[in-house]
C-alpha cells in the first residue's frame, strides 16, 4: 500500500521566520492553509491509498481527520526526524508498504507531481528524494519499502540521505518536481509567492491577510 505521511510543526512553533511580514494569526493561518492544501493535493493522487498527518498539535491533528487523512499523535515535538520516524511506525502498522514522506510548507504543491514520483518506483527496494529550492536540502523522502532507512532530515539533508544510501547500499535517486521544490519558509520566499501560482488555500489566506492585493492574478501553468 502506497502511503504519504506529512509532518507538521504545532502552530505555536512554525513559521517563526515570517513573523517580519505576518502577524501570528497570519502565519497559524497560513500553515493551516499549507497543510491542506498538501493533504488535499495527495488525496487527489490515484496511486496513493491512505495519507497520514503527524504533529503533536492537536488543532492540526483534527484539520487533518476534517479532511480525511489519518492523525498520529506526535505527544511532544520530537523533531523532523522524530516525527516521521514515529509517523513511520503508524504506517508501517497500517500497511504500508511504500511511504513517501511529503513536507507540510508547500505553497505551490500539485497532484500531479505527487503522482510522477510514485509512477518512477522501479519496483525494487530504493529511495526517491526531491530536493529543496536551495539544492541541499529534502521535501519529499519516498521509500521502499517504509524501513528501508532512517530519515536525515535536517541542514544539508539531500547529501546526507545519499549518503546514508550508499553506505546500507540501496538504490537511490534525485527526482524533479517543481511544485515539491519551493518551501515557505522566509520573508524571501514570501515575496516570491507574488509571482508563483499557489495553491487555493494558500493563495486565498495570504490576500485575505494583505500579503497579496485582492485582484492579483496567477501566473499561468
Amino acid at each position: 500500500m502506497n502511503f504519504v505521511l506529512v509532518p507538521v510543526k504545532a502552530l505555536a512553533e512554525g513559521k517563526t521566520r515570517l513573523s517580519p511580514m505576518l502577524s501570528e494569526a497570519a502565519r497559524r493561518a497560513v500553515s493551516r492553509a499549507m497543510l491542506t492544501d498538501v493533504v488535499s493535493s495527495v488525496l487527489q493522487v490515484p496511486a496513493v491509498d491512505r495519507v497520514a498527518v503527524v504533529s503533536s498539535d492537536p488543532s492540526l491533528l483534527a484539520l487533518a481527520r476534517g479532511l480525511g487523512a489519518l492523525a498520529v499523535d506526535e505527544g511532544w515535538p520530537r523533531g523532523l526526524n522524530g516525527a516521521t520516524s514515529l509517523g513511520t511506525d503508524f504506517c508501517v502498522r497500517h500497511g504500508a508498504t511504500t511511504l513517501l514522506v511529503l513536507l507540510s510548507d508547500l505553497p505551490l504543491i500539485q497532484p500531479r507531481d505527487i503522482a510522477r514520483l510514485f509512477a518512477q518506483l522501479s519496483g525494487r527496494p530504493e529511495i526517491l528524494l526531491v530536493r529543496c529550492k536551495y539544492g541541499d536540502g529534502t521535501n519529499a523522502f519516498l521509500r521502499v519499502p517504509p524501513l528501508v532507512m532512517q530519515p536525515c532530515f535536517g541542514g544539508p539533508s539531500l547529501a546526507a540521505h545519499q549518503r546514508a544510501a550508499r553506505q546500507q547500499g540501496i538504490a537511490c535517486r534525485v527526482v524533479e518536481a517543481p511544485s515539491i521544490r519551493f518551501d515557505l519558509d522566509s520573508v524571501e520566499d514570501l515575496k516570491q509567492c507574488a509571482h508563483q501560482r499557489l495553491a487555493p488555500h494558500t493563495a486565498r489566506v495570504l490576500r485575505e491577510y494583505g500579503v497579496f492585493g485582492a485582484d492579483r492574478k496567477p501566473p499561468p501553468v
